[in-house]
């Protein structure tokens, strides 16, 4: 079999990039002789992801890796015949027999830093050497793989309390200890655990109820242990909404130095270890593949390499034009860092056509559809788009199921998108759309698109053939009321953006993909890096 690997570490967030890592992933295990693992050292369950995505992962097995150092990658990418790093914002090096790096856009790996972090910065040698001893010293690096159910598997494996999802799976090389805990934050006055294993070909369990705030070690044996940790779950109050079950540690018996070490690394934040200062990961891949020209062009100008141009899959057969009612739509993640998508200023922009044109937008209502992660800054900015959209027919729908995604682009009339609105494509080119699936989708499904003229929009859309295009608020405004008012010739534009749509179909990305793989686990080794 041949072993492919794609890294996606943001796999929970299913935003654009999951889409185009996770179709790689449903197209390669379609193939014979593939063996095809999506890693991600962040929880996530692969039937939410193929529910919200509407893909089929059934072929496609999950790995959680915790990230402890871009060395540790080694460890993780060896095992590959062709590993793919599908993660946005990624230096991790590479070691498989052939690598390719997809890059959606080469944004600077500081773009977010502030002055805490730069200084941090100044002790990036002597926290990777601290991460290099403690790697060489202790065994539970080596010896523990992760198959899922940990929020946070790095914090395992230095020996810190993990969050499981309620069904966590290990694998233990050596000796095995595992502590269980009933958190004293747990609503649960009684936890229910069953710990099964399988150890010198015994299947054995172990059946716990923990009252709150207390805790339970068992000795699994001297390994190798195959364990499931299986336990009640809840939520807690707030806007943490993750199924939590039971915490769980890593106890084999270790030195003080080990625990000392361990202990140390904990404390050091991961960026300090990923952060490059140089673009030399590059060097171990053998193929960049960028999503549009777009990026494309931007890899050249920043990272000075040649890249492969693969446009992001669309299914655009899922998508058919419906009875067609008096609906906006824009979809895409809520987040406000980065190249986020505006949702705050379209909705301004929706309440001020509300105002000043109230006949002619009455009975029309603003759809804001996408992804929401429980990140505290993530859901503050919902809570402000709420806010600003008090009074107004305007709906947020975070984290919507694929279904009822599909049925929004059906019946929208228009979609709205405006990555990058206000700001500057020579000082931030990262804050553009980098290509814009969303807008594929809506014009496959007969919506007519009003999106901004920046980034990849540009390459999807033909301004007053397929499509609109605007460069400001005053433009979509304007752009859309005459639209509204029947100024436009909306039918025979909304055929011609279905047949646009399809340039850009999942059939032609599965050509093109199984093309490019084979290229690469048959000759990978004679290529050279991408520089120019």
């Amino acid at each position: 079999m041949v072993k492919i690997g794609i890294y996606d570490r943001y796999l929970s967030t299913i935003g654009g990039g999951e889409r185009y890592s996770c179709k790689a992933a449903e197209i390669l295990s379609r193939q014979s002789g593939y063996q095809v693992h999506l890693l991600t050292d962040l929880h996530a369950s692969l039937d939410h992801i193929s529910d919200r995505l509407g893909l089929d992962l059934s072929g496609v097995e999950l790995r959680h890796f915790p990230f402890i150092s871009p060395h540790y990658a080694q460890k993780i990418t060896s095992g590959y015949d062709l590993f793919i790093n599908a993660t946005y914002l990624s230096s991790l090096p590479a070691y498989g027999k052939a690598n390719l790096y997809i890059c959606y856009f080469p944004t600077p790996f500081d773009i977010d830093f502030g002055t805490l972090h730069r200084f941090l910065l100044l002790f990036q040698k002597p926290a990777t050497l601290m991460v290099r001893l403690a790697e060489s010293r202790c065994s539970s690096f080596k010896d523990i793989e992760i198959e899922g159910g940990l929020y946070e598997p790095q914090r395992f494996l230095l020996g810190r309390g993990s969050w499981s999802s309620g069904s966590a799976r290990i694998k233990f090389g050596g000796p095995a200890v595992v502590g269980i805990k009933n958190p004293a934050s747990s609503p649960l006055q009684q936890m229910k655990v069953e710990v099964t294993y399988l150890t010198g070909g015994q299947a054995k369990s172990t059946a716990l109820r923990l009252p709150r705030g207390q805790s339970k070690s068992i000795d699994l044996g001297t390994g190798p242990v195959e364990a499931k940790i299986d336990s009640d779950t809840f939520t807690l109050p707030g806007k943490d909404t993750r199924q939590l079950g039971a915490v769980v540690y890593e106890q084999s018996p270790k030195s003080v130095v080990k625990k000392f070490l361990l202990k140390l690394i904990g404390y050091i934040p991961q960026f300090v270890i990923s952060y490059p200062r140089n673009l030399d990961f590059l060097d171990t891949y053998k193929g960049i593949i960028a999503i549009s020209r777009y990026s494309q062009k931007w890899i050249s100008r920043l990272w000075k390499r040649k890249s492969l141009l693969l446009f992001p899959p669309v299914e655009v057969e899922q998508f058919k034009p419906g009875p067609k009612q008096d609906i906006i739509l824009s979809v895409g993640r809520f987040f406000p860092e980065h190249h986020n998508k505006k949702q705050l200023e379209m909705v301004q922009a929706f309440r001020q056509l509300c105002d000043e044109y109230p006949q002619q937008m009455e009975g029309y209502r603003l759809y804001l559809a996408g992804g929401l992660s429980e990140k505290k800054e993530h859901q503050d900015y919902v809570q402000k788009i709420k806010q600003e959209a008090e009074g107004y027919p305007v709906t947020v729908m975070a984290n919507a199921e694929y279904g009822r995604l599909v049925e929004l682009f059906s019946t929208a009339r228009f979609f709205w998108h405006a990555s990058g609105m206000g700001e500057s494509e020579a000082r931030h080119p990262e804050k553009f759309e980098h290509f814009g699936i969303t807008t594929v989708e809506a014009m496959a499904a007969g919506c007519i698109p009003i999106v901004i003229n920046r980034g990849g929009q540009k390459e999807i859309i033909r301004d007053g053939i397929d499509g609109y295009l605007f460069d400001s608020i005053s433009q979509l405004k304007s752009i859309t009321i005459k639209a509204v008012t029947g100024q436009f010739d909306l039918q025979s534009m909304a055929l011609k953006a279905r047949e646009r749509a399809r340039m850009f179909s999942s059939e032609n990305f599965t050509k093109e993909l199984l093309n490019l793989v084979d290229k690469y686990l048959n000759h990978g080794s004679k290529h050279n890096n991408c520089k120019l």
